[in-house]
Order: structure tokens, then C-alpha cells, then sequence
């Protein structure tokens, strides 16, 4: 099966990674946002999702499978039902930062003003994130926090 359109291959700009797929991973998050209505408890989190292809962001996390795509993903925490998620392909398109900050922001865009409840460990914890969740995006948020 190929995803790949090769008259239109020259075209795509060389900063998207993930050009190939781009299409039907769209689509699919689309879907994902247009059938189904989250319930008021959001949770988002890192996976790792086994790949052994040849892609430049192809990542390794201990404790996890051995080698992978790394997705970022917004799940309803009470049916684990994908509302939205993002492939971490190290250098984000159009400059976008990855920093924990933005990671959860992008995410969580579409489901902006539904006053829904966000849970997040502490790689994603932050002072000054809740605030801006809870100022800008209408919602509270749940996370763990380290000792410093």
C-alpha cells in the first residue's frame, strides 16, 4: 500500500517529515474530532507506537518498545477514545516549538472552551501552562509535580 503521490513528490516542501502520511493521518484526526464527543476528562500523555521503518524520527525510549514513533496523544480518560494527537518528528513544521508548554496546547486546541478537565504527569507540568489553561482555554487541569 503506498500514500505516497509521486507526481507530486518535488512540490512537497522538505520540512515535512511526515509528507508521506500526511493525508490520511489528517483525515483520521479529523474523524477522531468529528465522531465522537469526549467526555469532561481529558488526559494527555507520550507514546511510543513500535516502528522499525526507515524515518529520520524514528525515536528510543527506555522502558517502552524498543524503537518508534513518538506521539503525543489527547485521550478521553474515561473510554481511552484518541480526540487528537501529534507525531513528534523532532523538528516541528512552520517552526513550531516542542517544548512540554506547547506540546500540550496544540493538542488540546480543538476542544478549546468546553470547560473540560486536562490530566497530565509531570514532563507536561507546569506552573505558569495551568494558568494559561485555565485563562485562555477554559479548562482546569490535573498533574503531578517534582520536588525541586
Amino acid at each position: 500500500m503506498r500514500f505516497d503521490n509521486i507526481q507530486i513528490r518535488p512540490k512537497r516542501p522538505v520540512i515535512v517529515k511526515v509528507a508521506e502520511i500526511r493525508g490520511i493521518y489528517d483525515r483520521f484526526i479529523e474523524n477522531c474530532q468529528n465522531c465522537y464527543a469526549p467526555s469532561e476528562y481529558l488526559t494527555i500523555d507520550e507514546k511510543l507506537e513500535a516502528f522499525r521503518g526507515r524515518v529520520s524520527f524514528r525515536q528510543y525510549i527506555p522502558n517502552k518498545p524498543k524503537c518508534g514513533l513518538k506521539v503525543f496523544a489527547l485521550v478521553d480518560a474515561k473510554t481511552y477514545y484518541c480526540v487528537n494527537m501529534e507525531l513528534d518528528v523532532a523538528l516541528q513544521p512552520e517552526e513550531q516549538s516542542n517544548s512540554h508548554y506547547d506540546v500540550v496546547k496544540r493538542p488540546v486546541d480543538p476542544v478549546k472552551g468546553t470547560k473540560r478537565n486536562i490530566m497530565f504527569d509531570n514532563w507536561f507540568s507546569s506552573y505558569p501552562l495551568i494558568i494559561e489553561l485555565l485563562d485562555n482555554y477554559h479548562r482546569t487541569s490535573v498533574g503531578t509535580v517534582k520536588k525541586n
